[in-house]
């Protein structure tokens, strides 16, 4: 339940050595992964021992301290003011913009259209998307990933086989926050603008939801699930009829 927090995590690291140090889009989005997969792993040891209600209260309560320290770190994070001016990729270090010296349009020679950044966005993510769901899939082809799917069914019987359930736990939840924090930058550089306010309880209990609903352990059920809730919810935005509500 506390899933946003590796996201905020995520979309802070990568606004930060973005904003301060002036780093490319490409060098602060794996280290902004790197960061979340390490609180995930922090995170990972206190809830070795804890399932099923106590693991959810937990990672609930991780969730709101992360919020809660990016909302009164002010030094650092701006505090309720967020970060903003973060900046857009660039195509091979060719700016999306209208002018600025040597552009994406004006290198190749096109008309310039706001789009132009926000589609190369949506193609990176597309990618980066495809590329996760096909190291997800060798994962589980992977005794690591026989582990997790054992450990999910039944722990005591894991243990009975030698599995270590240490590294295995530390290791999902490694991998689960590494995930977190690069969609977290992706939603950093696509908005521009982050404050604590951007990662409330609501958006893990939208993962959330959307696991539940496309199935446990089904990489088709859940990309089907997250395009059902989010495009449901913003065709449904201009629905007149169902504003009232």
């Amino acid at each position: 339940l506390g899933y946003v927090a590796f996201y905020a995590v995520g979309a802070y690291t990568f606004a930060l050595l973005a904003t301060t140090l002036g780093w490319s889009f490409w060098m602060c989005l794996p280290i902004a992964g790197a960061a979340a997969a390490l609180w995930g792993v922090i995170l990972g040891f206190p809830v070795l021992r804890l399932r099923g209600d106590y693991l959810a209260i937990v990672t609930l309560a991780f969730g709101e301290i992360v919020r809660i320290v990016l909302l009164n770190w002010t030094e650092v994070t701006n505090g309720p003011n967020g970060i903003s001016d973060i900046p857009k990729p660039t195509f091979f270090g060719l700016p999306f913009s209208a002018k600025g010296g040597l552009t994406f349009s004006s290198f190749f020679d096109l008309r310039y259209d706001p789009l132009q950044g926000i589609i190369f966005l949506y193609y990176v993510i597309l990618g980066l998307a495809l590329i996760t769901n096909l190291v997800t899939l060798r994962l589980r082809r992977l005794p690591i990933g026989r582990a997790w799917e054992a450990m999910r069914e039944d722990e005591i019987a894991c243990r009975s086989l030698g599995i270590n359930t240490t590294i295995t736990k530390l290791t999902a939840f490694a991998t689960g926050a590494l995930f977190g924090g690069l969609a977290g930058s992706f939603f950093a550089t696509r908005q521009g603008f982050i404050s604590p306010e951007s990662f409330t309880f609501i958006e893990s209990a939208i993962i959330l939801a959307i696991v539940v609903l496309g199935g446990m352990g089904s990489q088709l059920g859940v990309a089907i699930a997250a395009i059902v809730m989010v495009g449901g919810f913003e065709a449904l935005r201009h629905t007149q009829g169902l504003q009232s509500i």
